[in-house]
């Protein structure tokens, strides 16, 4: 059987339907090609396993892969405001997560009982935006059970996959810190992360002093979110982590129920993006210039 299409029906968990696209002679060269009609006509006869695989089909072709980075723990310098935090090694995101990505995994997780908001995106390979902190935590969880691995957030003991509970309410949901499934980074991670972590060369933004050579913000994006990628890495091999989109962080302010955010935007001053810049956010917001990578233990 075709090695692209044997790859997709196991990570969608739809292996029995493979005896039908290969008695067909589907090839992987024209995965991107099929419609809604063609599965049909294949003997797919469920709309949302449908639309699953189109979704696969099109992110296989279109987007970079979701690769993750390895991070060597450290402790972060004297002019971070988390001065002295120790970071144990851990793995994040290459890149924000993309719209496309984000699309994929949302449809298979309606499927499975998760309440997920659209999210928007100018494009497949653009960061996902529009996303609350509950988005976020709940795609993680889906991502990580799409991929058979043990999720990271539980409510009342149970995985959490529906319902959002306001300005106070994330401090119901609670991290299974030796999960091996995703999860967002916690702030130390991230600005580690952004630092360049052990091979860090102290810039002022995540892998530069100039904002021009890393970042999309106010003066450079012409109002709107650019393609993952496109801008110079950091010591780590890691984009976009000064500029794009803020990034949703683990972390909750106990006094204020806000939650972190870090990395400035497309619509904000360049200096937004440098890797020392804190704010924080009430975790039901969703905005336009916020979305979030992925973090998971070794």
């Amino acid at each position: 059987m075709e090695k692209e299409l044997k790859s997709i029906l196991k990570s969608e968990h739809l292996e029995y339907l493979a005896p039908k696209f290969k008695k067909q002679g589907v090839t992987d060269e024209i995965l991107d090609q099929l419609e809604d009609t063609d599965l049909r006509e294949l003997g797919v006869e469920k709309l949302g396993e449908r639309k699953r695989l189109l979704s696969a089909f099109a992110h296989n072709r279109d987007m970079p892969l979701a690769e993750m980075v390895l991070v060597d723990g450290g402790e972060l310098p004297v002019d971070s405001e988390l001065s002295g935090a120790r970071v144990q090694e851990f793995e994040i995101g290459k890149y924000p997560i993309m719209h496309g990505e984000w699309e994929w995994v949302r449809i298979w997780a309606l499927a499975k009982g998760y309440e997920l908001e659209i999210g928007d995106g100018a494009g497949s390979s653009h960061p996902v935006t529009d996303i609350s902190w509950y988005d976020a935590v709940k795609w993680c969880n889906a991502k990580s059970e799409h991929e058979n691995l043990e999720p990271a957030y539980y409510m009342e003991g149970k995985v959490y996959r529906d319902g959002e509970f306001g300005h106070d309410g994330s401090r119901l949901v609670s991290w299974h810190k030796k999960a091996s499934g995703y999860r967002l980074p916690t702030e130390v991670e991230w600005e580690w992360a952004a630092r360049g972590g052990p091979l860090s060369e102290g810039h002022t933004f995540s892998g530069s002093d100039n904002p021009e050579d890393v970042s999309w913000h106010e003066k450079n994006s012409n109002g709107d979110t650019k393609p993952v990628g496109l801008k110079t890495a950091n010591e780590l091999g890691i984009h976009d982590m000064s500029g794009n989109v803020w990034e949703w962080c683990w972390d909750r302010d106990q006094r204020r129920s806000v939650h972190r955010i870090r990395g400035g935007s497309w619509n904000h001053n360049a200096n937004n993006g440098a890797v020392r810049y804190r704010i924080a956010l009430c975790p039901e917001i969703r905005y336009g210039v916020i979305g979030f990578r992925l973090a998971r233990n070794l």
